[in-house]
């Protein structure tokens, strides 16, 4: 096996068990680790969209690349600082330190340096993983991640309901910094194929005035306002308005997960046939429709749930997917750092703004409920109404993006039950056809034998 393949098979473990600590940081886990530590709903908001907002710091990757000469170098001394910090945080919980601010700083510095190593790594496996074939590859890398993350998560919720309050946390969390410590080790064995790093200025003028990258550039910057606005009040919603339980929300993850394995290898080869974008455009499409449950989810109308998880699982398998393999067509060469830092850039700066705007409305709007024609609607419930506006917004942005697009995902929908539907009606007349031609041959023998006769 030579290193690239050895790389990638790596790479699948070293997520997987990364996870192990990652969803402690996103989702209900998330929240309630901030609830726990007595987060306001500004800083909740901020914790959520951590990931995203970290991104700003990527512009200072090309210059820690050129400083440390290696890839991989870069990758381990970033991603090292930041999984070993999280023992802080089992650490505060077992002192009894939960204030809110020590689990932002925590999270934050977690989230830089993760953020950073991450750039790194994109330029790695970019050179990893053949071109062909790419969005399959991950499409089954992110089944691997479906499964680990639904027994992760189980395991955590059954730990959080037995474990009511800082001692369920203090476990879960133990358990999350022995698997960012394991992922660590992997990242380790990676291998960094040989590249070019350029030492030229003006890269960023140059990916700037790149009139193919810049519509994506501003389609991703939006997306992440629309979706940093609400994010982490979805989950606030489920847990202190809708009063749902962990082990329900972890049955739900369940539900989730098992669908998000099929549409990972639905997707993985959808793409690669017709185009990321066909199939990143249909993923959007069905997180902007989706929302609109949100503003009639209360504790009467559980059963929406349901069916919110259908298309959100649908809808974001294929965002997951997607949204990266997209992003790889439109890199370029040597200066994939600068590429993926100016990208991040503007992801962490709009998350930052998204997560800020959301954290003072859902402040504002927390205040108020109200009950109409038998259903409870709440304050923060408005949030859900301008994401679905925004992400609508977001659709349109994408839709200027140009990249390979055999067809839509319903152009292909159509075409397949369009020819179905002819082989279909041409079987009949095909039957016949095979039919006549077999009995000519016998009519034509037995007249044979009637003239021998």
């Amino acid at each position: 096996m030579d290193k690239n393949s050895q790389t990638r098979i790596l790479s699948v473990f070293e997520g997987a068990i990364y996870n192990g600590f990652f969803l402690i940081t996103q989702g209900f886990l998330g929240t309630g680790l901030a609830l726990e530590f007595g987060a306001s709903e500004p800083v909740i908001a901020l914790i959520g969209v951590l990931p995203a907002v970290s991104q700003f710091v990527q512009l200072i990757a090309p210059s820690i690349l050129r400083a440390v000469g290696s890839r991989k170098r870069a990758m381990m001394i970033c991603a090292s600082a930041g999984r070993l910090s999280t023992v802080f945080i089992p650490v505060t919980l077992a002192l009894g330190i939960n204030r809110q601010s020590l689990l932002l700083v925590i999270l934050s510095f977690f989230s830089l340096s993760a953020s950073l190593a991450g750039n790194f790594w994109v330029s790695i496996i970019r050179d990893v993983v053949p071109s062909t074939g790419s969005a399959r590859f991950f499409s089954m890398r992110n089944v691997t991640f479906t499964i680990t993350n639904m027994l992760i998560t189980l395991l955590y919720s059954f730990i959080l309901d037995s474990f009511p309050g800082r001692t369920g946390f203090l476990a879960i969390t133990t358990l999350g910094v022995i698997s960012a410590v394991i992922s660590l080790l992997l990242l380790g064995f990676h291998h960094d194929p040989p590249h070019e790093i350029s030492y030229g200025r003006g890269l960023f003028k140059a990916v700037a005035g790149d009139k193919k990258f810049m519509p994506y550039l501003r389609f991703y910057s939006f997306w992440s306002f629309s979706i940093a606005i609400t994010s982490p009040f979805f989950a606030y919603h489920e847990l202190v308005n809708m009063k749902l339980d962990y082990s329900f929300l972890s049955s739900l993850n369940v539900f989730s997960s098992l669908l998000t394995m099929l549409f990972y290898l639905l997707w993985g080869k959808m793409a690669d046939r017709i185009g990321g974008q066909a199939v990143l455009e249909f993923g959007v499409f069905g997180a902007f429709l989706k929302t609109l449950l949100w503003l009639f989810m209360d504790s009467g109308t559980v059963y929406l749930l349901y069916i919110d998880t259908v298309i959100g699982t649908a809808s974001w398998s294929a965002i997951n997917l997607c949204l990266f393999t997209t992003m790889l067509e439109l890199l370029r060469g040597a200066d994939v750092q600068s590429y993926y830092a100016l990208i991040s850039f503007a992801n962490g700066t709009s998350a930052l703004a998204g997560s800020l705007v959301g954290g003072f409305l859902a402040s504002c709007l927390n205040r108020y409920s109200w009950t109409f024609s038998g259903h409870e609607f709440f304050g923060i419930q408005i949030l859900f109404l301008v994401t679905f506006v925004l992400r609508g917004i977001s659709l349109i942005l994408l839709k200027r993006v140009k990249t390979r697009k055999v067809v839509s995902v319903s152009g292909m929908v159509f075409n397949s039950a369009a020819v179905l539907a002819n082989r279909f009606a041409a079987r009949p007349r095909e039957l016949i056809e095979v039919l006549i031609h077999k009995n000519k041959p016998r009519q034509r023998k037995e007249n044979d034998d009637g003239k021998t006769n």
